[in-house]
């Protein structure tokens, strides 16, 4: 892909002059975009790419020439799907943010890895799935095919993406037209250039995605209730399990949601804990205890930013786990309970100890050296009471070698982004 916008894949399909059909070009408002307030505390905001797709051989608009711009043939998509990765594009996205207080991140004339990329908190992509463009070669007849004028309109799908939630969080569709008059090298890119500047102007009239951007170092989806189920951690009707790892296991269940699976955890007569990444968006999943006895539950809430999730069973519960919201002090010894890698291998544990408490995008987790792996999410971290004290949410891999570096997140932090009580 050169660096200048992108030669524009479209094919002419007739030469006879006086053919062709100019696409009838919409005209756009702007939308009224005030500067951000508080835009020091703004998330920073990456560019990531625009994407065309249009079915192919559809019909974009008219390649015109002479003085008159006289239809000379029709101008047709190419191919149906081609990503646009130009500077020219992202310079002229971080423009118009800039032009009204809002952060950005990214250096297009950087060769290699750029380092302000990690300060991004909010991915920005585009897919232009309308564009019309009528493109005229005034001096055509004295073969000068290098410069151009012409005009533009095209529709783009936005998809806002948090880091932080580490999910799509707002979608929203803009559009944008321009027309260049004064006919220069590459006049036809520049027309498209102008309308998609237009529809990147209109995306920050957005009210939601202002608001996204408005909250620095905050997540943005909050918890999901998906029932009207309230969140009451009842254990009137079950016992709980001791401080004996031989009971332990019958307190852990494994997840099955999509075509993966993921561990979970008893916490009361018919409540089950887990990640938010294990259920996805799932409203019910198939829990399986160590006894191989499966039900269905019932995702009556989550929270993507914190990647936890509750499920409820229609059953009473022998047994629960004790709960801990107190961090155990750096050295304590701790047991990991899951499903890893298979489901075969349910109710595995592993022991290791409290390594150290991190901060992570304002957020706290536990660090432990005890083994986990694909498979563990959502399963219990238990001290030597007997008492959960975090959930298995991810380990660090470097050459897909596990580094024995694991992260778990506090119950105590869990249960609050859940409302649970």
């Amino acid at each position: 892909m050169n660096n200048r916008l992108f030669v524009l894949p479209f094919v002419l399909a007739s030469l006879l002059a006086g053919c062709g059909t100019p696409a009838v070009i919409k005209k756009v408002e702007d939308r009224p975009v005030e500067n951000l307030k508080a835009s020091e505390n703004s998330k920073p905001i990456q560019f990531k790419k625009i994407v065309v797709k249009l079915k192919r051989g559809e019909h974009i608009g008219a390649m015109q020439a002479g003085l008159l711009c006289v239809p000379q043939g029709d101008l047709n998509w190419k191919g149906g799907r081609i990503s646009i990765d130009s500077d020219e594009f992202t310079d002229a996205f971080k423009e118009e943010l800039e032009k009204f207080a809002f952060k950005t991140v990214g250096d297009t004339n950087a060769l290699f890895e750029d380092p302000s990329t990690w300060k991004s908190e909010i991915l920005i992509a585009g897919l232009i799935k309308e564009l019309k463009a009528n493109i005229c070669y005034p001096m055509a007849g004295f073969g000068n095919f290098s410069s151009s004028k012409g005009e533009a309109f095209l529709k783009v799908d936005w998809q806002i993406y948090s880091k932080l939630d580490r999910s799509v969080v707002h979608t929203v569709t803009t559009e944008g037209a321009a027309k260049n008059d004064e006919a220069v090298g590459g006049g036809d890119t520049v027309a498209v250039l102008n309308a998609f500047a237009q529809a990147s102007r209109n995306l920050l009239a957005d009210n939601k995605f202002r608001d996204i951007v408005s909250k620095g170092g905050e997540t943005i989806k909050e918890t999901s209730y998906k029932s009207g189920d309230s969140i009451v951690i009842s254990t009137g009707a079950s016992k709980s399990l001791g401080n004996s790892p031989d009971e332990w296991a019958s307190g852990v269940v494994t997840v099955f949601a999509g075509s993966g699976h993921g561990s979970g955890f008893v916490i009361s007569d018919n409540l089950i804990l887990t990640n938010h990444h294990v259920v996805g968006e799932s409203n019910s999943v198939a829990v399986k205890f160590n006894n191989g006895m499966q039900v269905v539950g019932k995702v009556i809430a989550s929270n993507s930013g914190r990647d936890v999730a509750i499920v409820k069973v229609d059953a009473t519960l022998p047994k629960h786990f004790k709960l801990s919201r107190v961090v155990p002090a750096v050295g304590s010894d701790v047991y990991a309970i899951g499903s890893p890698l298979d489901e075969k291998l349910h109710s595995t544990i592993t022991r290791g100890i409290i390594s150290g408490v991190r901060e992570e995008n304002k957020k706290m987790l536990i660090q432990s050296d005890v083994n986990i792996r694909p498979g563990n999410s959502g399963g219990p971290l238990v001290d030597k009471s007997g008492s959960v004290v975090g959930i298995a949410v991810s380990g660090l891999v470097v050459n897909s070698v596990a580094q024995g570096i694991n992260f778990f997140i506090p119950i105590d932090d869990a249960l609050k982004s859940l409302g649970a009580i």
